[in-house]
């Protein structure tokens, strides 16, 4: 038997770093030796439990015969905000049958558990109709309930003021808490205990006897997640984890701070972004040291890193000021057409809170200060970052230069949040506040979280790069004019960053008996040991080679200088393009320094092996002038293929601008229409609205007829600029 716990934050288990804060389940576990498994969340309400918080599913995954669900809400369930409201004798009691009905369904036991009564004047009760929509709901289907909030509100009236003080939080300048806390509704331990042991006293037979009293209570401490230094394995620090509770506090703070940036508008939010990247150049050198030995990319490429992020902040500055991203479009009023126009105005506003995903390989560029990030900044959303455990000390110390930043800006220094921690991912996903996610990682990983996204009651766009191939392909004709310099080019490029780049070309496609291989040996053979971004990379790296390595057909035609353990040798492997037809481990990503060589046969063969790739973020075609009709036929196949076409170049290497293109068909990224890099970026974080008939004094300052902010316009079908 295990106790499964619904409800809110009096219920909620809570970690060391608010302590002495503990919800009633936290203390009931100490009173039993049946297991309890706690899914209360603090702010929850039964309705957005379901609908925002993955409460139902979570614990109707998990739930089975002989187990007890305890169901306690009425909290919250009366707040008139987003999500969280249902009539007492409406949704409320609809939502707690659903909870009820579906343990029932799993041959669990269902018992619904009154709130706990808050701490007031008298003992005046505070929860309305809630209490008693439930006892009507427990007896007209028959479900066990226990009246905690009778049983609590005779407690706190017993005890008095003064007694009752110390089991609510009620405290002066605390570690935890450094002003203090002033708070009935919420418990310190002893308070938690006392009401798990109401709770018993309440229930009766309806739960196991307790088989110990607790005098205090053990607050759980998250499993750090640890800096570690990517050359030597040694740990440089500790961050901790964020418990689910934790990221909806961040995430409500948030919420909260939206209309702070959409009022600050374009222009103030475009100052916002400059001064961020100020303070970034400022702490170059401090930022470039700690990424260095978190992923051992190296100096010179991490400097040159941050100076592409700030070139993102300033460029996103550029497009607020310029301000075609509000896309503003007024269609004058025709009373005389048929049927009779309206007038309509229509502009683009900020999605909502934004969660982003901070990537491996970028530390910076696809980072807590990366170009999801500053495209959400701009488009008016606030911003949740979920830092990479390979290197949190670096996210830690670019959220502290982004919030100087913001503070010499004059906005609040967190628009911008950090929360560490893979739970922390999975809760930032699925919080209700949330409205859409920018993810750049793995295909396994990213693929969960697509899926948690989609999967929510209101889903959210999810913003995935998950992996990419990016074949590139040498025609006949370019073989034979340029091979030695094709062969130090894509070998520079497969090894650049330890073949680490998203854009990395994974699989050439070159002519049979050309020598594209062997030209391309030389460079790999003599090629300095790999130091990758982290244990798992390297894992995942060695593994993939393996798995290629054992392809019959397939042969390994030169490997880089082997190191130290922590060091792997680059690859280079190579075979005929039929092998592409008996094992499809060949058109996916081996993220690393590894690139194999196909060689083809013939133009059909050729096409119909460019055309045997999944999505991909590039392509890249090698020509000549006279192989124009091949050239053509390729790009076409190619288009369809990727987001973006590289011809006679390399593809590492994404120029940041207005015409960029970062993205492509699935699995490269799960929102083909859509790009990470580039001006374009901004619309991930917009959607349109239209104002019809709209009176002028309620209409936003874009939409106006006299334009205060000097706008690109369309005026019934017509662009419109403004006079600078």
């Amino acid at each position: 038997m295990r106790i499964f716990i619904a409800g809110d934050s009096t219920a909620a288990d809570y970690p060391s770093g608010q302590a002495p804060q503990a919800g009633w389940g936290q203390a009931l576990a100490a009173f039993l030796d049946v297991p309890v498994v706690n899914e209360a969340y603090p702010g929850a309400s039964v309705r957005s439990s379901i609908e925002q918080l993955g409460m139902y599913e979570r614990i109707m995954a998990e739930i089975g015969p002989d187990d007890l669900l305890l169901i306690c809400f009425g909290h919250n369930d009366g707040r008139h905000d987003r999500g969280r409201f249902g009539a007492p004798h409406g949704s409320y009691t609809a939502h707690l049958l659903r909870y009820a009905e579906g343990a029932r369904a799993r041959g669990a036991r269902p018992v619904l558990v009154t709130s706990v009564e808050r701490r007031t004047p008298g003992g005046s009760p505070t929860h309305g109709e809630y209490p008693a929509a439930m006892k009507a709901l427990a007896a007209a289907e028959g479900i066990p309930l226990i009246d905690l909030q009778d049983a609590s509100a005779r407690r706190w009236r017993e005890l008095g003021a003064e007694a009752t003080e110390r089991l609510f939080l009620w405290l002066g300048p605390h570690p935890n808490y450094p002003h203090g806390s002033a708070d009935d509704t919420h418990f310190t331990g002893a308070g938690a205990i006392e009401v798990a042991r109401l709770l018993l006293e309440e229930a009766g037979p309806l739960l196991p006897p307790a088989v110990r009293t607790p005098s205090d209570l053990t607050w759980r401490t998250p499993v750090p997640v640890r800096s570690i230094d990517a050359r030597s394995g040694g740990q440089r620090g500790e961050y901790a984890a964020a418990t689910p509770q934790e990221v909806g506090a961040v995430c409500r703070r948030a919420a909260e701070l939206l209309p702070v940036l959409d009022e600050a508008g374009p222009r103030e939010r475009a100052a916002l972004l400059d001064a961020m990247a100020g303070a970034l150049d400022a702490r170059a050198s401090a930022l470039v040291a700690a990424a260095d030995a978190e992923t051992a990319l190296g100096v010179a490429r991490l400097t040159g890193e941050v100076a592409r992020t700030t070139g993102q902040l300033r460029l996103f500055a550029e497009v607020l000021r310029e301000g075609s991203f509000l896309d503003v479009r007024i269609d004058s009023a025709d009373p005389g057409a048929t049927p009779p126009r309206p007038d309509l105005r229509r502009m683009n506003v900020p999605l909502g809170v934004a969660g982003v995903f901070s990537a491996s390989n970028f530390p910076f560029a696809f980072g807590v200060a990366g170009g999801d990030t500053a495209s959400a900044l701009a488009a008016g959303c606030t911003v949740v970052v979920k830092a990479h455990e390979l290197h949190p000390e670096t996210s830690a110390l670019t959220l502290g230069a982004l919030r100087a930043g913001a503070a010499a800006a004059g906005l609040p220094d967190d628009v911008v949040q950090l929360v560490h921690g893979r739970d922390a991912g999975t809760a930032l996903v699925q919080d209700g506040r949330v409205r859409a996610i920018g993810f750049t990682g793995s295909l396994r990983g990213g693929r969960h979280l697509h899926d948690l996204a989609g999967a929510r009651p209101e889903p959210i766009p999810f913003y995935g790069e998950l992996g990419s191939l990016n074949p590139l392909v040498v025609t006949p004709g370019a073989a034979k004019a340029r091979l030695t310099e094709i062969a130090k080019g894509l070998a520079d490029s497969v090894t650049l960053g330890a073949g680490q780049f998203c854009v990395k070309p994974g699989l050439v496609l070159a002519p049979a008996g050309a020598g594209l291989p062997e030209a391309m040996a030389g460079h790999f053979t003599y090629l300095a040991p790999q130091t990758l971004l982290g244990d798992s990379i390297r894992t995942a790296f060695t593994e993939g080679v393996a798995d290629r390595a054992s392809i019959p057909g397939l042969r390994t035609v030169a490997t880089g200088r082997t190191g130290e353990s922590r060091q792997t040798a680059a690859r280079l492997m190579a075979g005929p393009v039929t092998l592409l037809g008996s094992s499809e481990l060949l058109l996916e990503e081996c993220f690393g320094p590894v690139t194999v060589v196909l060689e083809y046969t013939g133009e059909d063969d050729l096409a119909d092996a460019l055309a045997s790739a999944s999505g991909t973020l590039t392509v890249t075609l090698h020509s000549e002038p006279g192989e124009t009709g091949l050239a053509a036929r390729l790009a076409a196949v190619a288009r369809d293929r990727a987001g973006r076409l590289v011809f006679d170049s390399y593809p590492t290497g994404v120029a940041v601008g207005w015409a960029q293109q970062h993205g492509g068909p699935y699995p490269a990224t799960t929102a083909p229409a859509t790009t990470s890099v580039g001006t374009d970026a901004i619309r991930r974080f917009l959607r349109p609205v239209a104002y019809q008939n709209c009176p002028p004094r309620l209409l936003p300052p874009p939409l106006r007829d006299d334009d205060p902010w000097r706008l690109p316009r369309r005026l019934d079908g017509t662009l419109v600029l403004p006079e600078r």
